[in-house]
């Protein structure tokens, strides 16, 4: 399910320069049902744009998680690189195969308990991540 994305407003939005790349690389991401790798996005940015670099994506990537405009993963796979997905999706967090690296987005049902989390602890929490390790249908 690809993403309404306007990465002109929002680069606007987060004060960043609007650049071909960094328009391409968002779009990329809007149109993945997934999180990506940064090699990921630069092997579907490359024959697009053959002056394109590796670091590019790489720098650009973590401009956009300190803008709040995506989010660093800490997921386990197969390459061990780093899984970048877009925050603007719904809160979510995700299901993940040990065997085939799947990754499924799952509904978040933790509302009520961060909140008497928050009660009982007089605390303001901010965010919180859960990701789920098991098989998938075909690997189980």
């Amino acid at each position: 399910m690809a993403i309404n994305l306007s990465s002109t407003k929002l680069l606007d939005e987060k004060g960043l320069l609007k650049t071909n790349q960094r328009k391409e690389i968002l779009n990329i991401m809007s149109l993945e049902d997934k999180p990506l790798t940064a090699k990921s996005i630069y092997n579907k940015l490359k024959n697009r744009n053959p002056h394109l670099k590796l670091s590019t994506v790489y720098r650009n990537l973590n401009i956009f998680a300190e803008k709040d405009i995506v989010r660093k993963l800490n997921i386990r796979n197969d390459s061990n690189e780093n899984l970048f997905e877009l925050i603007i999706k719904d809160h979510h967090h995700h299901l993940v195969c040990m065997k085939c690296g799947e990754i499924k987005d799952i509904k978040c049902l933790l509302d009520d308990y961060l909140k008497e989390i928050e009660d009982n602890n007089n605390y303001l929490i901010k965010d919180h991540r859960l990701t789920v390790y098991g098989l998938c249908e075909d690997c189980k």
